[in-house]
Formats: structure tokens, sequence, C-alpha cells
């Protein structure tokens, strides 16, 4: 888990300091600043697809799990955790119980089991195998984890997180890391590389490594990099309010880094991810340093209507959500259809308009209760839709518009409905072409009803104020 931050953290200096090599195209209003080309011309030649290997993936696999199993029971708690003295015993057990729930806290089963499971989705992918047919490692993998290598019973949200979550988290991951590495690199810029592509992607640098491709020089593999990219680091203060944010405000200070992968519109939409928003933010001084970590990558496209003044796009969509402060938790993996429009030629400037529906497989969130699982929240399926509106002018963002709506049944935990909106507008003033300062407002709203015990409702407002910077 904090490798994957390390990483994220290691791409957005090198791409502000190095830059990536990108085809300049028509911006996206889901993003800021496009990255220029700026390391080297595109390759004549292109590396030749590496053929699967089904045997150092499993190797991969059972290994990463040994190694984090050896962890767990020799090292943590100075090796005392009973939970990871495994055996026939333990075995025969998890075979015959099944699987259940568990009672693990919010970062470790919504965040840690889905990079746990990205390992494994990025051991195949890493190891000549594309999208789809990395999923099935993701899910063997954390099957074998969930029965082997603990002695809690396996649970069903761990294996779902685990292996869809993961999914989402490993093609998001391995995508980024292709803005780092570069096959033609060479001397200490290519160490360099190397390393900051092993923070982001460890199987994938680890692979690299053993198969001398960290060293080789070369062409890189066709599609290697977006025909787009825009990303942006904000830095600013955050003041929490309950109610009204005057209310019992706190202010603490926080970091965020959003971007967009590919253009959905003009670009290459043929693979999984080939489009995809990502986002991380930091909150100091609150419950997790690690507050936020979305991503809904495009599966699939069509194109509904193009003329010169309106373009319509159909898409479905896999996503992956985590937000864990103090004001709530909600996170979990889902995935739906979206309508996305793009307005040209309007008083205002490029207007784009997106739409979602998604069916929520399993969703963690806020309980105001201690429920007999002993967690502080509640697990169910369940349905989102959103809503936003981003405009631009001369190339940049600067009003963006966005309303989610969440309900979540739950299944496991205290028993009723979770009914969560999160409102967000955001202004970007640009004060030059690398700088913008702005203020952006979130009001969180939860109605909770609860089959047995009282309904509560909550009203967190949110205020912050920021320095923007592009990563170009």
């Amino acid at each position: 888990m904090v490798v994957g931050l390390v990483g994220v953290l290691w791409m957005a200096l090198a791409t502000s300091q190095v830059g990536v090599s990108l085809a300049q195209t028509t911006p996206s209003a889901n993003s800021t600043t496009a990255l220029a080309d700026s390391v080297s011309p595109p390759d004549t030649a292109f590396a030749a697809p590496a053929k699967p290997k089904p045997i150092l993936t499993l190797t991969e696999i059972v290994g990463l799990n040994m190694g984090i199993w050896a962890y767990d029971r020799y090292i943590r708690q100075n090796g005392e955790n009973p939970g990871f003295k495994i055996g026939f015993n333990s075995w025969e057990e998890n075979f015959k119980n099944g699987f259940e729930w568990d009672d693990n806290s919010f970062s470790t089963n919504q965040y840690a089991h889905p990079y746990h499971g990205s390992m494994y989705f990025n051991a195949a992918r890493s190891n000549g195998y594309d999208f789809w047919t990395s999923v099935p490692f993701a899910f063997t993998g954390s099957f074998l984890w969930e029965y082997m290598f603990e002695t809690h019973h396996p649970s069903y949200n761990d294996w779902i997180a685990t292996s869809v979550g993961g999914t989402s988290l490993g093609e998001m991951l391995y995508r980024l890391s292709d803005l780092v590495l570069d096959n033609r690199a060479t001397g200490s810029g290519r160490r360099w590389r190397e390393f900051g592509g092993l923070l982001l992607d460890p199987l994938r640098g680890f692979n690299r490594i053993i198969s001398g491709e960290a060293t080789r020089v070369g062409p890189n593999p066709p599609g290697y990099r977006p025909t787009y990219l825009a990303a942006r680091f904000d830095a600013g203060l955050r003041t929490l309010g309950e109610d009204h944010v005057y209310d019992n405000d706190t202010t603490r200070v926080y970091f965020d880094i959003q971007g967009s992968y590919g253009d959905m519109f003009r670009g290459s939409t043929k693979k999984p991810f080939d489009v995809f928003d990502f986002g991380f933010q930091l909150n100091l001084d609150d419950k997790s340093v690690l507050a936020g970590v979305q991503t809904r990558g495009l599966l699939y496209a069509d194109r509904l209507h193009k003329s010169p003044s309106t373009e319509h796009m159909l898409g479905l969509f896999l996503n992956f959500d985590y937000h864990n402060t103090n004001a709530y938790e909600i996170g979990g993996q889902s995935a739906g259809a979206g309508i996305i429009s793009r307005f040209h030629k309007t008083m205002l400037g490029e207007i784009e308009t997106q739409a979602h529906l998604n069916t929520v497989f399993l969703g963690g969130v806020s309980s105001d209760y201690a429920s007999y699982t002993g967690r502080e929240y509640d697990y169910g399926p369940g349905l989102s839709t959103s809503l936003s509106a981003a405009l631009r002018r001369h190339d940049r963002q600067w009003l963006i518009l966005r309303h989610s709506q969440t309900w979540i049944h739950t299944l496991n935990g205290t028993e009723g409905e979770h009914h969560v909106s999160v409102t967000n507008a955001r202004f970007d003033l640009p004060i030059n072409a690398m700088v913008g300062l702005g203020a952006q407002y979130v009001l969180y709203l939860a109605e909770n009803d609860y089959k047995d015990l009282p309904d509560t409702s909550k009203r967190l407002p949110e205020l912050r104020f920021f320095v923007s910077l592009p990563l170009n």
C-alpha cells in the first residue's frame, strides 16, 4: 500500500520534470492540461508482444502470497498473531466452513486488499497477458490467500474487493507506469525511470528486472503511451464542518492528484482502460493519510452522434472508489454505463457533461452503530448515479460541477439502507500557464434508514482553497 502511494508521487514528479512522449490532441473537458511530447519522437518500430507465461505468473502469485504471509507470521506483531499460524488443520477448517464476512478495518478491506489484488493482476499483465486474460489470475490469487494463507475463514468481501478492485487498480497502475518507463532511455535517466516504474507497479518492475528488459535498449510496444494525457496537482487547506462549514470546523492541509488518461472522443478505445480517469487524495492530520483513491476505466465505447458543435458517446465502465476520512467512509467496486457529451463553440467555451448509472457489486459505508461484526461500517450491494459538467476556456478547465448518489442495502452489518450523496463545485482561476488558484465546495449528505434502530442523517460541508499546478 505504501509502495503504491510512493509510486504515484514519483509518477507526478517524473511527469512534471521529465515530461512524457505524447501526441498532442484536442483536450478533454475531464482534465486540465495536456502533457507535451518532450522526450523523444514516436517509435518507428515496435517491440514484439510478449508470449504469456502461465507457469511464471502462477509462481509469482504463490510467491507473493508466501512473502506476505511470512511477514504477517514472523514479523508483524512479533509473530504472535494467531491468524497466520496456518497448517493442515486450518486448511481443512477453511474448506469445510467456506465463505463468511470479516471484521477488518475499512482501510485494510477497501484499499489494502485491492492493492494486494493489483499485484496478482499485474503478475499476469506483465507476463504477456492482456486485460481480460489477467482477470482470472486476480481471482485465483485471492482465492488461494483466503483459503490457504490465513486461519481466518475466507470472506466474501475480501475476495470481491481483492479480485474486482485489484483489476481496476492493477490496470490503472500498469498504464501509469508506462508514463515513466521508456525502453529507449539509457544511463542514469533509464535507471531512475525503472525505479519509478518499480514503485508504481512492483510486479511489473520485478519482471522487467528478471527478464533483462529493465536494461535492454530497444523499441517500445505499440500503444504504451496514450495519445492524450492531462493531470493536475493541488495543494491547499480543507475546512470541514458539521451542518455548516463554520460549525466545529477543522482546517487541515491536503494534496490531490487528478488526471485523465486518453480521450474517448479522439483517441483509441479498442482496449479496456485505453481511457480512464484517476485520482489520489492525501489528508494530513486526518483518519488516514491516504484519504481517497478513484479510477473509472472505459471498457467499451460507441459513438452516438457527431457534428461540428456536438458529440455524444456511450461508454461501459469499471470503477473503483475509496474514501476514508474522519467525516465519512465509503468505497467499493462497481460497473455501469455512461453517456458523455461535448458541446463545442458555446459562449462559455467547451462544455462536457457526463451521466452515469452503476451497479455496486459490494460497497462499504459508514455505520452509526457498532454492528455485531465489530466493524464501524456496513457491507452490501447497491446502485450509484452521477451527473457532472465541466467548462473549459483557452484550453484550461475553470469550473466543475458534480453530483453523485449512492444507495447501499446492508447485507452484513447494522441492517438497513444507506443513502449517500456528494455534491462538488470547483472553481479554478489560472494565474499563468503554470499556476492556478481555486476554491472547492464539497457537501456530503447521508440518510441512514435502519431496520431496528433509530434512523440518522448527516450534513458535512467542506471548503477547500488550493494552488493548482498542471503536471506538464
